[in-house]
């Protein structure tokens, strides 16, 4: 049985990543939208792996929200990404760069602070 491979990244995480963000990355990484995963190397997997790393770290918190018409109701969920967990992204995209060889991502918060 085929596994498209934006279902196996997307196993990897307790987060289901959006349309755009995962297009994005399998872009970015040459490997076609809904491929086989079986037909994707380890190498381009990991490192696709580790760009959704960056796209979490670069998740701000926000509330949830709730929009309405008539008895149409849409509720949204918070999201809550604490600075810890934000390390623990940085870290882990840049464990699998460093084993590729690529560019280790050294800034610290998306406003360059350092802050942790």
């Amino acid at each position: 049985m085929a596994t498209p491979i934006e279902d196996y990244l997307n196993g990897l995480f307790a987060e289901d990543f959006s349309a755009k963000n995962m297009t994005s990355v399998l872009l970015k990484r040459g490997i076609e939208v809904a491929s086989d995963e079986s037909e994707v190397t380890t190498k381009s997997k990991e490192l696709a792996q580790a760009d959704l790393y960056m796209v979490l770290f670069n998740t701000f918190s926000k509330g949830g929200e709730s929009v309405s018409k008539g008895n149409w109701k849409r509720t949204t969920a918070s999201t809550n990404i604490g600075v810890n967990d934000r390390k623990s992204f940085l870290d882990a995209a840049n464990k699998i760069y460093d084993k590729y060889g690529e560019a280790v991502v050294s800034h610290g918060m998306k406003d360059r602070t350092d802050r942790w």
